[in-house]
């Protein structure tokens, strides 16, 4: 494993986000994650030249190296460090499928801050 793990910031506010951390985060990893919730996380955030609003909107991660990636590529770079997702990762990328998959989490992430009133963007 890299010294420097992944963060991945993530809106700790929202129950289907919990979920699906909650569920990644059972998962063995192939390389360190440190999952931050995002209403504790604002200075780390800001560390990162990224705004609350602008997190709450998209899931945002930074690699090992620092690289600020977000949407399908956040999920993609999660998927690359479970053991169970690798494969996943591996297809999304290899077929070049993370536009494709980006274009669609748009849409989702749309109803997400619509229909979940606890998403809302104050």
């Amino acid at each position: 494993m890299s010294p420097n793990p992944h963060i991945v910031f993530y809106d700790d506010q929202c129950p289907l986000c919990n979920a699906e951390i909650e569920h990644y985060k059972k998962i063995k990893p192939r390389h360190a994650i440190e999952w931050l919730g995002i209403e504790a996380a604002h200075e780390k955030i800001r560390q990162y030249g990224l705004n609350k609003t602008d997190v709450l909107k998209r899931l945002h991660a930074i690699d090992s190296q620092g690289r600020v990636v977000s949407g399908a590529a956040a999920f993609v770079l999660i998927w690359n460090s479970l053991e169970y997702y690798r494969l996943l990762g591996f297809i999304v990328t290899r077929l070049r499928l993370i536009p494709v998959l980006d274009f669609f989490y748009g849409y989702f992430t749309r109803w997400r801050l619509r229909k979940n009133k606890t998403c809302a963007i104050k």
